[in-house]
């Protein structure tokens, strides 16, 4: 899998440039396949057409049309496409983290003050408004005719941008850029456990840790003192077990898992378990009757 740095990798794309403020119309033909992507600055993504599945270290979502997302810098896993013919579409803003600590700070908006426990980097996810559709409208409208912008004024539509979504989210706004935030003290256990049924690949999740393979491996294993691969494993196993035990059949979940086939989930869990997974849900229901 190809890494892409953003917002280099989309620079053949029509967009407006002002010192380190970039907007960008993105157009794709987009497909279901995952790319690794480097955020080396902050970014707004507004989808236009299509939509985009986004994985950070402890949180993922789906960026519909009509939608948009406040990304911090560092490594996500996205795939974007679209639904019908007209190409994926979407307008980012790239910017530095300190042009929105200058702004709130120039509104004595605190950044050190009492904050909400917050675990690991985040994002800001949320629906357009009429107000930002305008906005929008005349941003294209100006890369559209090859408008080149100033950087104050670059800044006055980045500043206002973004007191626009301080309104909508200000504690949420506030967390992303607090001085206080330190995203290398992430916890791995905690990116596991959130993206523990993301159906990502190893090599996706130490991406995600900004570990090699062979790092997050070896920290993983001092974390937990097994193997990622038999722990995940066995994690979504003992999952299932109780799924089955609440009524769920092993041909409705095994794909949820990871298991291509039934068999396959079938052989994993007998040898887990030591019984498949219809005898163990069988006992299961016999012992609570009893």
């Amino acid at each position: 899998m190809e890494v892409f740095a953003v917002p280099d990798a989309v620079k053949q794309h029509p967009k407006m440039c002002a010192g380190d403020i970039t907007f960008v119309s993105y157009r794709e033909t987009g497909s279901l396949l995952k790319n690794m992507v480097v955020f080396n600055q902050y970014a707004i993504s507004f989808v236009l057409n299509g939509q985009k599945e986004i994985y950070r270290s402890t949180e993922n979502t789906v960026i519909k049309a009509g939608q948009a997302m406040l990304i911090p810098e560092g490594n996500s896993i996205i795939a974007e496409h679209s639904p019908n013919r007209n190409q994926y579409h979407s307008l980012v803003i790239f910017f530095p983290g300190h042009l929105a600590a200058n702004l709130l700070d120039r509104h004595h908006i605190a950044l050190d003050k009492a904050l909400p426990p917050h675990n690991g980097d985040s994002f800001i996810h949320f629906s357009s408004t009429g107000y930002l559709n305008e906005y929008l409208r005349g941003i294209q409208a100006l890369i559209a005719t090859g408008h080149q912008l100033s950087y104050p004024i670059a800044l006055h539509k980045l500043e206002e941008l973004l007191l626009v979504i301080y309104e909508l989210f200000p504690t949420q706004l506030v967390n992303l850029f607090s001085r206080n935030r330190d995203s290398d003290k992430l916890s791995l256990k905690s990116l596991v456990e959130k993206n523990l049924f993301s159906k990502l690949t190893l090599d996706e999740l130490a991406f995600l840790a900004n570990r090699s393979l062979s790092s997050f491996k070896r920290d993983f294993e001092k974390t937990y003192g097994i193997a990622p691969q038999k722990y995940i494993r066995d994690r979504k196993l003992e999952v299932a077990s109780a799924e089955l035990i609440s009524g769920k059949q092993a041909t409705e979940i095994f794909d949820a898992y990871g298991y291509e086939n039934l068999s396959n989930f079938n052989t994993a869990f007998k040898k887990k378990f030591g019984v498949t997974p219809a005898s163990y849900k069988n006992t299961a229901t016999l012992n609570v009757l009893q």
